[in-house]
């Protein structure tokens, strides 16, 4: 689910009739001085205003989060203080600065998803006190809650509700006006797919008028792509500002739902990543993940990431994955941790494990890797892995099945591995060797034979290197094998089987293995291009902290 910041939450109540306190959004790099002067055209601050720093997170009150202030002199220093500290460990970007409510009544109201067996759908809570955790009211004052399950196929019944608002004792004076809130806030829950639509404290003020003092919305993030207009560039239920790394990950997830790649930054400050004692955490399959993660943190690991490769993704999105996670600065080992008997066929991540790691060798030579990997196809992707990292200069160990329920094997043999690494001192080279995309001139071109993958990805086969039919037709055959057949045999040599882009685009189901098998059986006359949704951009952004 994603978390939408009050102010968002509050436009959105407000353009669909919801009142809200007048107010302005002021940013971190905003001139306060200016920006006060835009506030005092809607808010008269003489009767005081609130400045809120917007954080993803409850209890802001208590953390120093929410001040107030009735001179302009007072709000500057209050917002720059704002700026200058963490609210619950996260950074202020931005504060919400809006008129001060005099109040006289506060409830609360929310629509959200019930997951009981009995329910399975949006509930209407109401309580006659906010301002204060609902669950604290419900459990001392049950009496003073109202809870209504909707029927989605017909929606929220007026009569009723005005009902049970009357039983509350709610004021009869402002039963219409509490309804329609409560009709409109449905109508946001509906539009935006969201899961929970919370308003706390709903305020009565002293002139009559009831309004959202404060909002919390969060929406499937699933549905993130109906909404552009919200600005949410990774949909990820996460309380810190997305990280270019993360936001790079979330490339390779948005456009291709071939499988499963999660990618999370673990340590936001990538400053301190750099500073080694982080390893690159790689799992197959939710669950499993968490377990392993949790197994290797008890033995005092520290996991800069946490990659996630199950559903069976192609092998082109786990090498994309694998390659965001390993291009961070310090990382001192990597851990695939499948430790479960995945049915998905396994081979896919042998071919982009290969990939990645003959490409990361020659950055980091004498890099510890420690591969667990099991399930369908397991005897052939350690085969391919086997073979395919022979006499590549890494610290590298695969294991299979028989330790899919050792961990604490798992993680000895990383230590080990880690400490030898540290020991040999082997000087890295350049970072961007590891992660820059390069083709072949236009000159070069006229001795090729390539073309685009869906994801933007390109194959080249150079004719020149080419050694066919020595070789056997490996390209071919593996991507008969393991492909849909995008490559054919055509007078001796291999060749595609459309010269239309788009069949082609389609047809490339993106396994690396005819990369693979001309490496290891033909003349290496193919190379596989990958585009990484800007890395390089976000290497040259950190370069200093790799060297």
């Amino acid at each position: 689910m994603v978390r939408l910041f009050e102010y968002q939450g509050k436009h959105i109540l407000k353009i669909h009739g919801i009142p809200v306190p007048e107010g302005y959004v002021v940013s971190r790099f905003d001139n306060i001085q200016e920006a006060i002067g835009r506030i005092i055209e809607k808010i008269e601050i003489g009767k005081g205003v609130a400045i809120k720093a917007q954080v993803l997170t409850t209890g802001r009150l208590k953390a120093g989060g929410i001040s107030f202030a009735s001179t302009v002199d007072e709000i500057v220093s209050v917002a720059s203080e704002m700026f200058n500290k963490k609210i619950r460990g996260m950074s202020v970007e931005k504060v919400l600065i809006e008129e001060k409510l005099e109040v006289d009544r506060e409830f609360y109201v929310s629509i959200t998803v019930s997951d009981s067996y009995k329910i399975k759908g949006p509930v209407l809570l109401f309580s006659t006190e906010g301002g204060v955790d609902i669950e604290e009211v419900a459990e001392k004052y049950p009496e003073k809650i109202l809870f209504m399950p909707i029927d989605y196929t017909k929606g929220i019944d007026e009569h009723e509700l005005e009902k049970s608002l009357l039983a509350l004792n709610i004021p009869s004076n402002i039963i219409k006006q509490l309804v329609n809130i409560m009709l409109k806030l449905y109508e946001v829950f509906k539009k935006y797919d969201a899961h929970t639509v919370e308003v706390n404290p709903l305020i009565l003020t002293k002139d009559g008028r009831l309004v959202a003092a404060d909002c919390r919305i969060t929406i499937d993030d699933s549905s993130i792509f109906k909404h552009p207009e919200l600005g949410i560039e990774v949909p990820r239920d996460v309380t810190r500002p997305i990280t270019d790394f993360e936001k790079i990950a979330w490339k390779i997830e948005e456009n291709d739902y071939r499988g499963v790649c999660f990618f999370m930054q673990l340590v936001d400050d990538i400053g301190e990543i750099a500073k080694g004692g982080y390893i690159a955490f790689h799992g197959i399959g939710g669950g499993a993940c968490m377990l392993a993660a949790e197994a290797l943190l008890k033995r005092n690991f520290k996991l800069a990431t946490y990659l996630d490769t199950s559903g069976n993704p192609t092998a082109l999105k786990v090498y994309r994955g694998m390659k965001v996670a390993l291009s961070l600065p310090g990382i001192e080992g990597y851990c695939l941790a499948g430790a479960v008997i995945a049915n998905q066929e396994q081979w896919y991540h042998g071919f982009a494990i290969v990939k990645v790691l003959r490409e990361y060798a020659k950055y980091k030579p004498g890099f510890p890797v420690v591969v667990l990997i099991a399930g369908n196809k397991e005897v052939e992707t350690h085969k391919i892995i086997s073979e395919g990292l022979a006499n590549v200069p890494l610290r590298w160990e695969l294991y299979g099945r028989e330790r899919v329920f050792d961990i604490d094997f798992i993680a000895d043999r990383l230590t080990k591995l880690i400490e030898d690494y540290k020991q040999d001192k082997v000087k890295t080279g350049d970072i961007m060797d590891f992660v820059r995309v390069e083709r072949p001139s236009e000159d070069e071109l006229k001795h090729y034979i390539w073309f685009k993958t869906t994801t933007g990805s390109e194959i080249y086969i150079d004719l020149r290197k080419c050694i066919a039919p020595v070789c056997g037709f490996a390209c071919v055959k593996a991507c008969r094998w393991m492909g849909t057949g995008a490559l054919k045999i055509e007078k001796g040599k291999p060749n595609i089987v459309s010269k239309d882009p788009e069949a082609l685009r389609r047809l490339c189901t993106e396994c690396l293995a005819c990369e693979y098998y001309c490496m290891l059986k033909g003349g290496g006359a193919i190379k596989i291009v990958v585009p990484m949704y800007g890395l390089e951009e976000v290497i040259k952004k950190y370069y200093h902290l790799y060297r």
